[in-house]
């Protein structure tokens, strides 16, 4: 038996791993009302999309695969084939935020089964279900908050990512926008697992493992950030973080220098991800080099032990492997 006794420490290790949450705090009555307001007609669509698109709608090519879901507060381009989304866009600083969370996991309705994701999909141990649009964004009713909770707008994270340094950066979107200048926000996944500067085909990604042996929803190789103010001076102005999607566990003042050495440019992100996000702007942008002011802004990771024990999971060529150090 003592042969074995690696292997069930290594179990209970595995077992013992953070996984995603499928309780939800909502009532079913939160969950069908909400559900409900997924479904837009065409003048409110055009509404949504004008909010959060002063510029004009991101133009992707190669969409085949691609289905644009439009909210009352916020857009995804959701990828049928990688079970989830390449991008999501939403604006800060039109609506006063209040704090608030009411967790409600759940399907797209508006997703054919077939190629919707699912809680399910989730049911593993290293990835959390991350927003790509936060529910911190929307705290301004409980429908909004709701309704960042559906599964088109997860993809997966490695928790260290998802509640530390992107967290971060979620936190500092919304301290610049606390004056009430409106900040256009575009997140995204990026699918470049060969390093090449060029979406890979889906055929190509790597899929997460659910517990029960699904591989449906691909794992991006890097996430990014596009963030959009008008300057004084009436040009857009842009700050675009690339942060690679990895497990660097970072606070503090090292997490403020992390963020600085990934500022890139929205050119880069756009070749990345065959996306023109801007196609109707006609003067010509200035892409900031520098992290916007955080003077008085409030973070820090929500990073904890048992998440930290998942660190030594990689990403393999098929699927995902578990090392466990000793």
């Amino acid at each position: 038996m003592r042969k074995f006794s690696w292997f069930f420490g290594a179990l209970a290790l595995i077992l013992a791993l953070p996984t995603a949450s499928y309780a939800a705090d909502c009532t079913a009555a939160q969950r069908e009302a909400a559900d409900r307001q997924l479904w837009l007609n065409e003048r409110d669509r055009n509404l949504a999309s004008e909010m959060v698109f002063p510029w004009g709608e991101p133009l992707t090519a190669n969409t085949a695969n691609q289905r644009r879901l439009v909210q009352r507060d916020y857009v995804i381009e959701y990828d049928d084939d990688l079970r989830g989304p390449v991008w999501a866009a939403n604006v800060l600083g039109l609506k006063e935020l209040e704090g608030g969370r009411i967790d409600c996991f759940r399907q797209d309705p508006r997703i054919p089964g077939a190629v919707a994701s699912r809680p399910a999909d989730y049911n593993e141990a290293i990835f959390d279900q991350g927003h790509m649009v936060p529910n911190a964004d929307m705290t301004f009713g409980d429908i909004p908050i709701i309704n960042t909770f559906i599964m088109s707008n997860m993809s997966p994270q490695f928790c260290q990512f998802n509640r530390g340094v992107w967290q971060i950066l979620e936190t500092f979107a919304r301290h610049w926008a606390e004056d009430g200048t409106p900040v256009y926000i575009l997140n995204g996944a990026v699918f470049d697992r060969n390093g090449d500067g060029v979406r890979d085909g889906d055929h190509e990604s790597v899929r997460m493992r659910s517990r029960s042996g699904q591989t449906n929803v691909a794992v991006p190789s890097a996430y990014f950030k596009i963030l959009a103010r008008e300057g004084s001076d009436g040009r857009l102005k842009t700050l675009t973080i690339l942060l690679p999607h990895d497990q660097a566990d970072v606070d503090g003042q090292a997490a403020v220098d992390y963020l600085r050495a990934h500022i890139t440019t929205v050119e880069t992100v756009e070749r990345l991800t065959n996306t023109d996000f801007f196609p109707t702007l006609m003067a010509a942008s200035i892409d900031d080099r520098e992290l916007w002011d955080i003077a008085g802004a409030s973070f820090r990771s929500l990073v904890a032990a048992p998440c930290r024990r998942t660190a030594g999971a990689v990403i393999a060529e098929r699927g995902l492997r578990v090392f466990v150090l000793p």
